[in-house]
């Protein structure tokens, strides 16, 4: 024979603990006076309504954009191997910014 679980009183006990948070109770609207009630209206404008935001401000640094490339397989090792020993001599040893860098250089080289 198995023993059933009652668990409405376990949902009870566990309800309003960190791992169960109380569910949320419906508003009363009976006792809010009329002028009170929020009417709900959609929030999106048309897509060709300009936004007249105005543009961001420069901080100096550079906006990062993921992109993924095809790397050789030698390539990626020396670049982790180099990562590595940056990052047991103290360093970031970020290979993002190591490719960043080299590009920069390539840039340079090439009068970009």
């Amino acid at each position: 024979m198995t023993k059933k679980l009652n668990i409405d009183a376990i949902t009870s006990d566990l309800e309003g603990s960190s791992f169960f948070p109380q569910r949320p109770q419906p508003p009363v609207l009976s006792s809010m006076p009329a002028s009170s009630v929020v009417t709900t209206t959609p929030t999106a404008r048309p897509g060709d309504e300009k936004t007249g935001r105005l543009p961001d401000r420069p901080t100096g640094r550079r906006v990062l954009i993921r992109r993924s490339f095809e790397w050789g397989q030698d390539q990626l090792a020396i670049l982790k191997k180099l990562s590595l020993q940056e990052q047991l001599d103290g360093g970031e040893g970020s290979m993002s910014a190591m490719v960043r860098e080299a590009m920069d250089d390539y840039f340079k080289k090439r009068g970009l």
